[in-house]
């Protein structure tokens, strides 16, 4: 699982350093789009290995993995909890893995500030509060915001100051595990 979150994590970075560049503000807000889904995964193996905070498991089938919970990681074991140093070989473990996904709408919301340069047509072309210049093409029906007053790209003229606000909505999936290992320890 810590893959997917990491890979969620990534993404999410990656979308939103491509999306700030040009912006002046951006915010964004998560919604809950509906009924969450669950998944639940068990695992059965036996400890073959203590060594530090790794734990060699041998699992059904012949095949050994190799586990790094952290150190304060808590195994019911034979109803107690253990901790990992407390894990003897021989124990059986069973880990049961509750992940919940949660379908949302990400709604991010962008400000961009900027001095028209150039309009022809539906594309123009602003210089950024920051010195950059950019081109933009945007459907007939967008507003712009100057000196207060909602205009189309039509009405935009070279030297105007705009305040532009484009709200996007991307579906996305919230991941959330939860993992309970419990066992029995060797007789």
């Amino acid at each position: 699982m810590k893959i997917i979150q990491r890979s969620v994590i990534a993404v999410t970075a990656l979308l939103l350093a491509g999306t700030t560049v040009a912006q002046t503000t951006t915010t964004t807000t998560r919604t809950d789009e509906g009924a969450s889904s669950y998944a639940v995964s068990r695992m059965t193996g036996e400890v073959v290995v203590v060594d530090g905070n790794d734990l060699l498991v041998k699992l059904p089938g012949g095949e050994y993995r190799w586990f790094s919970p952290s150190p304060d990681r808590q195994f019911i074991i034979d109803g107690q909890p253990k901790t990992i140093n407390q894990l003897t070989p021989g124990t059986v473990l069973i880990a049961t893995a509750v992940t919940k996904m949660t379908p949302v709408t990400v709604r991010t919301t962008t400000i961009t500030n900027g001095t028209v340069l150039n309009v022809s047509g539906r594309t123009l072309s602003v210089r950024l509060e920051n010195g950059e210049r950019r081109s933009y093409t945007v459907p007939d029906s967008f507003r712009f915001n100057v000196d207060g007053k909602q205009i189309t790209v039509s009405q935009l003229q070279k030297g105007m100051h705009v305040t532009a606000t484009r709200i996007a909505s991307e579906p996305e999936s919230e991941i959330s595990t939860l993992a309970v290992v419990t066992g029995k320890a060797p007789k």
